[in-house]
């Protein structure tokens, strides 16, 4: 099977400019869990820091791919766990535990809720293989 972190292919100008703001997301929650000096908390679940591919780390292609943004953004909105795929070890993206703090501070508008509610979450990629 094909490693979809390294296929350029599903980069795109709007995932471009969705993962430059789930990066930003990222560091704002990392800044918001230091402050709260919750950011060197170990648990066997999550993940301590953000992967090499991951979805919140510029310039990789699941920051650049508007599939895997906006699975990113409405997991993180909706408190719904992201887990990591690079390793697919099932425990929680730091980028998405970064991210999800900042929302939860400050969470995104109605407007903004609506769109992502109508969000279907994408099928793993096995399975848009068959």
């Amino acid at each position: 099977m094909q490693d979809t972190t390294k296929d350029h292919s599903r980069v795109s100008p709007q995932g471009k400019a969705m993962g430059k703001n789930a990066a930003r997301l990222a560091a704002l929650g990392l800044q918001r869990l230091q402050a709260a000096g919750l950011a060197d908390v170990q648990a066997p679940m999550l993940r301590a820091e953000m992967c090499k591919t991951c979805a919140c780390q510029p310039n990789t292609v699941p920051n650049g791919c508007l599939q895997t943004q906006l699975d990113f953004l409405k997991s993180a909105a909706e408190g719904l766990p992201f887990r990591c795929h690079a390793p697919n070890d099932g425990r929680i993206c730091a980028g998405w535990t970064r991210a999800r703090a900042e929302l939860v501070a400050n969470p995104l508008p109605p407007e903004a809720m609506e769109l992502i509610d109508k969000w279907d979450y994408s099928p793993p990629d096995e399975e848009q293989a068959a």
